[in-house]
């Protein structure tokens, strides 16, 4: 019997998995809870004004659904939210998904072996609990926003709310709203809200490094070529994600990659120069390293900047009034919305889930002794068997396709834990200690002289100062740090002496259709001649049944 199987999350990282699972591992043992009302994950979470993507909408695809019908270079949010839905509805994957369904925590039970996951069903409020073999974290980097506290914060009498609880029955039309925070949300927020309220003020305490952000449109002529050109929508993604992994390289502390980032810094100065009103250069203009915060595609922000509308004041926040926020340098502005883009709580993983292992010990609680997240090449953690976290500490990439990184982890859960889990190859697998900080020192230390650990403030830090996030390298040496698993790097125990005939079986099984027919051909002709005499004849006769019992069921 297969062992059974709680994802938690249906979001790109979960959908991933599920496709891996259904159609390339042919395993069907599993169920998805997310927390939200459907798939989507952070596009489903995040739904404000002028949100969308950064990444280019070819590479931000999943690679088993390319997508010929992209309407632009840098598609919003709208599109790839019903990208998302049709990808589930096409590979059939809405069966394995209970929307509406919040995970509390999960604790090992060492004697059977096997999760025990507490759920609660947001729309009864009923808390239960679903026990698997295996249980895997899909639940994403920006899915659980950083909540702020100001003084007054209840004293205010108007709607406020974060950017991803974004409240559209709120009409901000000839409205006064305050914007708080200066990340991507707040450079989409902006622009997309300044032609209708009567001002928006930003309270950015610190600058942004931003670049142009060119969209192409997609022509009809564009899209048919894609759809119809064999190879050509492969070509371009292949070619978008070199480009982008090649820019990786300023952010490295070698001659040449300082001499590349001082670069990148000029164009984006005078990118900035350029665009935004002079009145605001000086405040625009960051003192520290490209890359110390992920840099901004502009997505007109800048431009919005000579609007009298809109207004920017580099300050925080000293207080917030029943009708209005008064600065850090204490002037007091009445607002009738407070927006907060304040980010998401990234370097936080599994929050708020308490996840507890072998020894008792929460998760949390065992990260705090290490100070900060680590995980073995950020997808297996030591205490916790048969657990695999999808986008997990120090995966990701600089500055290019999440997603493609998401599919990269899916792939090594799958062959690591997944597959020798199926075949019987073990009951219970885990970690070694020792290689996971072994693995994790040798990342921070290659962390350690980079832009990520520059002077600024960024999501990537922990409490403790330590990067949980970045990945040191180039996201295509990520995939060839995990596409082979290091056996040795897990302790095995309760298998089969017999679990390679599994995977022999399971392979032969998943292979498609038309592999199964060459095979018989090739067994049925091929090899007639060369295996027709004496004992050779009957080892071909025993292939062709072996064949015909296994390759056709």
């Amino acid at each position: 019997m297969d062992p059974t199987a709680i994802i938690i999350g249906a979001g790109p990282s979960g959908i991933a998995m599920a496709y891996k699972l259904k159609h390339t591992l042919g395993y069907e043992n599993f169920t998805i809870f997310e927390k939200l009302d459907g798939v989507g994950g952070t596009w489903r979470l995040n739904n404000y004004p002028g949100c969308g993507c950064d990444v280019a909408s070819h590479l931000y695809s999943f690679s088993f659904n390319l997508n010929p019908h992209w309407s632009r270079e840098l598609c919003e949010q709208d599109e790839i939210l019903q990208y998302i839905e049709d990808t589930v509805d096409r590979f059939d994957l809405r069966q394995f998904i209970q929307s509406s369904i919040q995970c509390i925590g999960a604790k090992w039970n060492n004697d059977r072996t096997e999760w025990e996951v507490r759920l609660k069903d947001l729309k009864t409020g009923i808390e239960f609990t679903r026990r698997a073999n295996i249980f895997v974290s899909a639940v994403g980097g920006i899915s659980f926003p950083r909540d702020v506290h100001f003084e007054g914060m209840d004293d205010f009498k108007g709607p406020m709310f974060h950017t991803a609880r974004w409240d559209h029955s709120v009409k901000y039309k000839g409205k006064r709203m305050a914007v708080i925070g200066n990340g991507c949300s707040a450079a989409q927020v902006v622009p997309s809200v300044a032609d209708h309220v009567s001002l928006v003020k930003q309270y950015a305490r610190s600058p942004q490094w931003y670049h142009d952000r060119p969209n192409h449109v997609f022509t009809e002529g564009e899209k048919m070529a894609f759809r119809y050109i064999p190879f050509i929508i492969q070509l371009r993604r292949l070619l978008t994600f070199l480009e982008i992994d090649y820019e990786s390289y300023v952010y490295r502390p070698t001659p040449k990659g300082i001499k590349a980032r001082l670069q990148k810094e000029e164009e984006a100065r005078q990118y900035i120069y350029k665009t935004a009103p002079k009145k605001y250069h000086e405040m625009l203009v960051p003192k520290f390293e490209l890359g110390c915060k992920r840099r901004i595609a502009d997505p007109q922000y800048l431009e919005c900047l000579h609007k009298p509308t809109v207004e920017l004041v580099p300050e925080g926040i000293e207080r917030i009034t029943e009708d209005g926020i008064v600065s850090s340098s204490g002037k007091f502005d009445k607002f009738d919305i407070i927006v907060l883009a304040t980010g998401f709580k990234v370097s936080q993983f599994l929050t708020p889930m308490e996840i507890i292992g072998v020894d008792g010990k929460t998760l949390d609680q065992q990260w705090k002794e290490s100070r900060g997240a680590q995980a073995y090449l950020g997808t297996f953690v030591h205490n916790f068997p048969n657990m695999a976290i999808i986008f997990g500490p120090n995966t990701f990439p600089a500055n290019n396709s999440a997603l493609f990184a998401c599919e990269v982890q899916v792939d090594y859960a799958v062959k690591a834990l997944f597959a020798p889990l199926i075949d019987k190859r073990g009951r219970v697998i885990e970690v070694q200690e020792s290689v996971e900080n072994r693995t994790t020192n040798v990342i921070h230390a290659r962390l350690r002289n980079s832009v990520f650990q520059g002077n600024c403030s960024n999501w990537y830090l922990s409490e403790f100062g330590r990067n949980a996030a970045s990945w040191p390298d180039t996201a295509a040496s990520f995939w060839v740090a995990t596409y082979f698993p290091k056996w040795k790097a897990f302790n095995m125990s309760g298998g089969s002496r017999l679990w390679f005939i599994n995977t022999l079986l399971r392979n032969v099984r998943n292979t498609s259709l038309l592999t199964k027919t060459l095979v018989l051909a090739l067994l049925a002709f091929g090899f007639r001649p060369l295996l027709s005499l004496g004992h050779f004849s009957r080892t071909t006769d025993m292939l062709r049944n072996y064949a015909v019992r296994n390759l056709i069921t």
